[in-house]
């Protein structure tokens, strides 16, 4: 069998994809993804200066579709904050209002362009025209901009 001139050894190509990965890393990271704890939170406790990152809608869950809100403590843990019915439909109108404003925008893949730092509560109110309770996101923006992605960075 003849020797084809664009063949070349398996070792000789590992080799080279090994280098090319090296590079790529060099420049953008593992590619890793990052481990996310889910965040429990308990109603009627206001948690603050947690940094979003981004999110993603319709997660098939338990209980239906979700949104997976990535966000980060102020402590730097990586977390996710699950949503979904009323508290989900908060958080939208909520990201659709920092959008309006300029503050940030929403990538293809789900994350913010410019992450933002929040307060939020949990809570529980009673329809006025039901009388049926329901679930509530309280969210508060505390800072955005880059500021906000130094921040996160240092984190």
């Amino acid at each position: 069998m003849s020797e084809d001139k664009n063949q070349m050894s398996l070792e000789d190509f590992i080799g080279e994809v090994k280098e090319q990965e090296n590079k790529y890393r060099a420049a953008f990271g593992d590619g890793e993804f990052e481990s996310r704890e889910t965040l429990k939170t308990e109603r009627d406790t206001p948690y603050q200066n947690y940094i979003i990152e981004g999110y993603t809608s319709k997660v098939e869950g338990k209980f239906g579709l979700n949104t997976a809100v990535r966000i980060t403590s102020p402590a730097g843990e990586k977390q996710t904050l699950w949503v979904n019915g009323y508290e989900e439909q908060h958080f939208n109108q909520f990201i659709t209002r920092q959008e309006k404003q300029g503050f940030t925008s929403i990538e293809e893949n789900g994350s913010l362009s410019t992450p933002l730092k929040v307060s939020f509560a949990r809570t529980q109110e009673v329809s006025e025209k039901t009388g049926n309770p329901y679930n509530k996101l309280l969210i508060k923006l505390v800072a955005h901009g880059d500021d906000v992605q130094i921040e996160l960075d240092n984190l």
